[in-house]
């Protein structure tokens, strides 16, 4: 059992939280750790059964191993366990865009977080609660419309991976948390973070950092910086190296920046299809990734309009709406009310595009130099 639940930790960290071999190791260990009563054994078993289930894709699915672990920190009252059960709940929430439950749960990990008690955490998890929350948290917080708070966040958890000092988990914090500055619109500070992780990566032999995280993230800049050759082609190569590990966790997202690259190089009538297969995978019953929803939905009437197809797009535009409105994602929300705006527009439709626009402009209280926020005003500008 104790060898089964070391290797299943080095197994995540180098062939990713999605390897078939996860499954293969810890599960005999589960029924062992159950009938001897060892709790503590039990915290790197269901958190690696946990991301072998999330990561494949089916993000509905893996509550059921958040849930367990809440049951066992409940009956045994072990503190590990108690902030493990948290951040696996955060996490559920995270991916299936339920964005407020997930910061609530943040908020549990922070009060209950002891950066000595819980030292030890990273080294069996390859994590640290509070890094993977708190890189979490940073990406919502800019969802729900504060993207100020969601830099300063971001700076606040990298700076607490780099104090704790384990490399895996300071690879996450930079890609995953600094995920913020590309939503933002500043990938080139993003792309220096990726390049950071990369470099960790190599440093300590940790192909899922360099050869998948790094790259993928890396590509994402690179699309959002107009370099859409570089971009497409480190997309690719990500999304092959994650999907031969049986991963398929945030594929919906790297294929929407994707075809965002391929339709502003031209490629439209390829870059919709792959939009199309996004949203295919989101909507599966079961893996529910609703984390970039709306976006996927917006890009996807966005190269409709593009294609001249007007109807077709408002009904993406529109459906976008009503997901972020559910989800409380107003820089989704935002991003959604200036396309359809832009399209209001060229009907000669000011007045409702006006109506649409201002009032979740005018919502916004911080982050007015990010470029959605200068983007919005200036399609409201336009209107008169």
């Amino acid at each position: 059992m104790d060898l089964r639940s070391l290797l299943g930790t080095a197994t995540l960290a180098i062939k990713g939280w999605a390897a078939q071999d996860v499954t293969r190791i810890l599960e005999p260990a589960l029924p062992l750790a159950l009938s001897l009563g060892r709790n503590k054994a039990l915290l790197p078993i269901i958190w690696g059964l946990f991301w072998n289930v999330m990561s494949p894709g089916r993000a509905a699915e893996s509550i059921k191993w958040a849930r367990e672990m809440v049951r066992i920190a409940e009956a045994t009252s072990d503190s590990d366990l108690v902030i493990t059960a948290q951040v696996l709940m955060s996490a559920t929430y995270y991916w299936t865009g339920e964005y407020v439950s997930c910061l609530k749960h943040r908020d549990e990990v922070e009060k209950l977080y002891d950066p000595v008690k819980h030292y030890h955490l990273a080294g069996i998890l390859n994590e640290d609660p509070k890094t993977l929350v708190g890189s979490y948290a940073a990406t919502v917080t800019w969802i729900l419309g504060y993207p100020d708070r969601a830099a300063q966040l971001c700076e606040e958890t990298n700076a607490h991976a780099r104090l704790r000092g384990h490399p895996f988990d300071q690879g996450f914090a930079l890609t995953e948390g600094g995920e913020v500055y590309l939503l933002r619109g500043e990938p080139d500070h993003f792309k220096m973070l990726a390049e950071q992780c990369a470099a960790i990566g190599r440093e300590n032999s940790l192909p899922v950092l360099w050869g998948f995280m790094a790259t993928t993230y890396g590509g994402l800049a690179d699309i959002e910086s107009g370099r859409f050759a570089d971009g497409i082609k480190a997309l690719k190569s990500g999304i092959s190296l994650w999907e031969a590990g049986d991963g398929h966790l945030c594929i919906p997202w790297y294929k929407t920046m994707m075809a965002v690259g391929m339709a502003l190089a031209g490629d439209i009538d390829a870059a919709l299809p792959i939009v199309e297969e996004a949203i295919d995978q989101i909507e599966r019953p079961g893996w529910e990734e609703r984390l970039y929803y709306a976006e996927a939905l917006r890009v996807k009437g966005w190269m409709l309009a593009m294609k001249g197809n007007a109807d077709a797009a408002e009904a993406c535009y529109l459906t976008s709406l009503e997901w972020a409105r559910k989800q409380q994602a107003r820089s989704w929300e935002l991003r959604t009310a200036t396309s359809l705006a832009r399209l209001l527009q060229q009907q000669r439709k000011n007045s409702e595009a006006r109506a649409l626009l201002a009032p979740i402009l005018n919502w916004f209280t911080e982050g007015f130099d990010t470029r959605d926020l200068k983007a919005a005003k200036a399609v409201l500008e336009e209107l008169g």
